[in-house]
């Protein structure tokens, strides 16, 4: 029963990370996500947080019907950077401070491993991050109505 499914974010860490009814490609990411993880692949799993992340802003800004807030006039999503600092500015829905604090530094983490060429994420950059990462998370899925 997919109500009752765990997928662990971070497997080894013991963070949890559960859902209801969400979508099959957030199953799949949260698992690729756990596995990049497990195999030391950690500029992998920052790049798939921060994927993650994005799809759960624009997810739930489509959840408040505030989604054109985030779009170009051409119908494609304003960049990552764009929406987190238009989430923070102008609070379109409730997040903890917690994750208001932190919402930046998971965008970066993603984008120094996708770009930075002498980059490599290290285990400890993740798990600085991994509980706050969780709990805003969840949030966004409470907020986009993908978990209720």
């Amino acid at each position: 029963n997919l109500n009752k499914l765990l997928i662990r974010i971070l497997l080894h860490l013991q963070v949890e990370f559960s859902y209801e009814e969400t979508r099959g490609y957030i199953e799949c990411l949260c698992k690729q996500i756990n596995a990049s993880y497990e195999y030391n692949i950690y500029d992998g799993c920052a790049i798939l947080m921060r994927r993650l992340l994005e799809i759960l802003l624009i997810h739930s800004y489509e959840a408040i019907g505030k989604i054109g807030l985030i779009q170009e006039a051409s119908g494609e999503y304003k960049g990552l950077s764009y929406i987190i600092n238009y989430t923070l500015s102008n609070k379109p829905f409730s997040l903890a401070k917690e994750s208001q604090e932190l919402l930046d530094t998971f965008r970066q983490l993603g984008n120094f491993s996708a770009h930075k060429i002498q980059y490599n994420a290290k285990r400890k950059y993740i798990d600085d991050v991994k509980v706050v990462y969780r709990l805003t998370m969840e949030e966004l899925l409470y907020i986009s109505k993908m978990k209720k």
